[in-house]
């Protein structure tokens, strides 16, 4: 045991006698990873970006954005539009009480998340292919979601329309809880 204590006094001094290395400078880049829901965000890489209509282009959903139609349903995630690159780009909640009717949120290419509101009343309208839509008003960009499910297996297609028109369809999958 004593030359257990020995050895690991011996190693310790030795440490401490080494010369200290002289610290590495790495340059960092600041990267905002996440956005708040009220905060704008601008992907330059997608098509149209610099124009005034860059919002006709949807960006993946933030880890929050959900936050936009909690008040109005049970939560986001209820129903999800996945494209087929696997970014998320539409999440639907189930309504408060099945007489009501649900709602969506979008982050639409260099504006905050946008609350859509679906068309009809109930659950059930948000898993076989809603339509929701939020109206436009004081400067308030007017926009239509359409989920058009290919079958049951969940294959689906997202259209997105705005005032100024619509682009290509997205296509990936609908899928919903329960």
């Amino acid at each position: 045991m004593k030359l257990r204590i020995a050895l690991l006094c011996a190693l310790a001094v030795s440490a401490c006698s080494q010369p200290a290395e002289e610290p590495v400078a790495v340059e960092t880049e600041k990267v905002q990873t996440s956005f708040a829901p009220d905060e704008a965000r601008l992907d330059e890489t997608l098509p149209g970006a610099g124009s005034e209509y860059a919002y006709a282009e949807l960006l993946a959903l933030e880890p929050d954005d959900g936050v936009v139609i909690a008040e109005s349903t049970k939560g986001a995630g209820f129903c999800t539009f996945t494209e087929e690159g696997g970014r998320v780009l539409l999440s639907a909640g189930a309504p408060t009480e099945e007489e009501k009717a649900g709602a969506a949120v979008v982050r639409p290419n260099g504006q905050p998340a946008a609350a859509l509101y679906a068309q009809a009343d109930g659950s059930e309208y948000i898993t076989t292919g809603p339509i929701f839509v939020r109206e436009a008003a004081d400067g308030v960009i007017g926009m239509t979601a359409t989920i058009v499910k290919a079958d049951d297996t969940g294959s689906a297609t997202l259209t997105f329309e705005v005032p100024d028109g619509e682009r290509a369809p997205y296509n990936g999958t609908w899928s919903c809880q329960g």
